[in-house]
């Protein structure tokens, strides 16, 4: 049984059968309310006042009778009241009704246009339907399991409440248009007093559902529908779609609880006293306002609120967006910059509310990410930035230590200790740093990871771990490289001109972190470090500048190298190896000149 319950649950939630119902609620909650105020705005005050004089002639103070609330209070649903119409060619007057053929009223008509919105069952399900098919992507992923695009489903929930805003409003005014047609079909051509009253109850209708919408359908989609799909697609990246701002919150709550209320109660007193009104508009006189004046003061009173409350209210609008828009709008974009890379755009904080508590520690987290990012970036200059960044994201490299395949590179000076007696120190310093940035850039233009410098010699990694497939050729690529930049090196003539020696290996290797507890040092040991070490050593024997062994040349096309030649010299006996290695010297035209 329970096993059944759960099923059926996680069938209803998967259908989001309860967004359906809460529209239908909310459709026909705002439905009786319209129909509520379109009622009493339809009350005949002449017969009521007529009713009552006879009633109180008569000597009758009791209850009054049914039928005399029937037609007071629902003037369009009896035979015997009168109908404020006005006919084709714009003429008004009251016309009781049954007096002509053609404006027949039903005295207990179901479509009663002042009780009801009779349709609004039918119209809620026929934009239920609107809503299956705006989320029909989500289904046929939840139900079918069919590849979504995530794009395509993000906008459609991101959307969703804006969708359901849009068709609240699309049914007020498709309502306005019914009762208006069914007024006209009914009883005639409506006048400006029945138009009102449409009007009035279709904006009551669609400032009620949509506030609604905005505060439980929102609330119902961000739990139940965003939440499980982008947990399971994309639960921290940014969202694409149209948001429903702050500002736009703020305003549409004060437009359907502050502003539509107040606009009301002037209007209320207003069309109940028309008439009234009407006749000092045309012909003021004291004693028409006296007469009437505890109709007109209140409608007047109200009025002077209306318009100092109602500017007011539209300021808040504004004053909301400058206080808490903007900031968090300028905020918002500090983020992007910051995404982007810049730390520099701190935000000020000149208040201690929720803002400035925002602002306040996003500077702190700025400063936290500045603090990273200088260490990082110095860390990367005492070994690979790559290393560094793979280290601090701890990422593909298993710091305990992993195997790996990777091609080893050596380089060294010729006949360095000669020089470096030669020069002072500083002098010393200044042409090695200018020598290895020379000659280094190859290295890393070919994604290549310098390990460490040791003296003048510097040792460099390429491996798929570090983004480079092709290894080997891009070391072979590199050296090429690194012997053209030091032909450009010599030829300033800013130094003694120096050569050096290239040695490469291609093997399987060690690549971890190696050290105390309180210093470490990502290396990488093995028999292919010490291979590669040694054949730079060779290059002194073999009188070349470049040397590589058989393992890498295999896994090389020399294709790729137009002009280059290899040539083979060995076999050569290398320190702690039992067979001969067969070695290769590198050179081509492509590279001298």
């Amino acid at each position: 049984m329970t096993t059944i319950i759960t099923r059926l649950w996680r069938g209803v939630r998967n259908l989001h059968l309860p967004l359906y119902i809460l529209f239908w609620f909310m459709i026909n909650l705002g439905g009786i309310t319209s129909s509520v105020f379109m009622s009493y705005s339809l009350i005949d005050i002449r017969l009521l006042e007529a009713e009552l004089s006879k009633a109180m002639a008569a000597g009758r103070n009791n209850e009054p009778p049914r039928e005399l609330v029937e037609k007071i209070f629902h003037p369009l649903k009896t035979e015997k009241s009168g109908v404020h119409y006005s006919d084709k060619k714009g003429r008004e007057g009251t016309r009781e009704a049954g007096q002509a053929s053609n404006l027949t009223m039903a005295k207990e008509s179901d479509q009663d246009i002042s009780v009801s919105f009779g349709s609004s069952q039918s119209i809620a399900g026929l934009y239920g339907w609107l809503l299956v098919l705006w989320l029909w992507p989500l289904y046929r992923y939840r139900f079918f399991r069919k590849k979504p695009d995530p794009a395509q489903v993000e906008r459609r929930i991101i959307n969703l409440p804006l969708v359901i805003f849009a068709l609240v409003w699309v049914i007020a005014v498709q309502q306005y248009f019914i009762k208006t047609a069914a007024f006209a079909a009914q009883y005639g051509v409506p006048g400006l007093r029945i138009k009102m009253v449409f009007a009035v109850a279709a904006l009551l209708f669609g400032a009620f559902v949509s506030y609604l919408n905005l505060e439980l359908t929102q609330l119902y989609i961000r739990r139940f529908i965003a939440k499980p799909f982008f947990l399971e697609t994309n639960p921290h990246g940014l969202k694409r779609g149209f948001a429903i701002g702050l500002t736009l919150r703020h305003g549409l709550m004060m437009f359907s609880l502050a502003m539509v209320p107040l606009l009301l109660s002037l209007y209320v007193p207003v069309s109940f006293n028309i008439d009234a009104i009407s006749g000092l508009r045309h012909n003021f006189q004291w004693t028409i306002f006296f007469q009437n004046h505890r109709a007109l003061i209140p409608c007047l009173i109200i009025a002077l609120l209306v318009v100092v409350v109602l500017p007011l209210q539209l300021a808040s609008v504004a004053f909301f967006k400058w206080s808490v828009q903007k900031p968090i709008d300028a905020l918002v974009r500090r983020m992007r910059a910051v995404a982007a890379g810049d730390f520099s755009c701190k935000t000020s904080v000149l208040y201690a509310d929720e803002i400035g508590q925002l602002k306040g520690h996003f500077n702190l987290m700025l400063d936290g990410l500045a603090e990273r990012e200088r260490i990082k970036d110095t860390f990367g200059k005492y070994v690979s930035i790559e290393i560094a960044a793979k280290i601090m994201k701890s990422g593909k490299v298993n710091l305990a230590g992993e195997e790996i395949r990777a091609t080893i590179l050596f380089s060294d000076i010729r006949n360095f200790t000669p020089l470096s007696e030669k020069l002072p120190p500083t002098e010393l310093i200044r042409f090695l740093n200018e020598y290895f940035t020379a000659v280094t850039r190859p290295i890393t233009d070919n994604q290549g990871v310098i390990n460490k410098f040791m003296g003048d010699a510097v040792m460099a990694i390429f491996s798929p771990v570090f983004g480079v497939t092709d290894h080997a050729e891009a070391a072979l690529r590199a050296a090429l490289g690194m012997k053209d930049a030091l032909r450009r090196f010599n030829a300033t003539g800013d130094h003694e001109p120096v050569s050096f020696g290239v040695g490469m290996h291609t093997g399987g290797l060690i690549a971890g972190n190696v050290g105390t507890e309180n210093r470490l040092e990502y290396t990488v040991l093995g028999d292919t470090v010490n291979v590669a070490s040694r054949v730079e050593g060779q290059t002194k024997q073999f009188l070349t500048e470049i040397l590589v062994s058989e393992a890498l040349l295999q896994e090389v096309d020399r294709g790729r190298f137009p002009g280059i030649e290899f040539t083979a010299c060995g076999p050569v006996l290398m320190k702690g190896k039992t067979r001969p290695m067969l070695l290769y010297k590198v050179a081509g035209a492509a590279v001298q000149g």
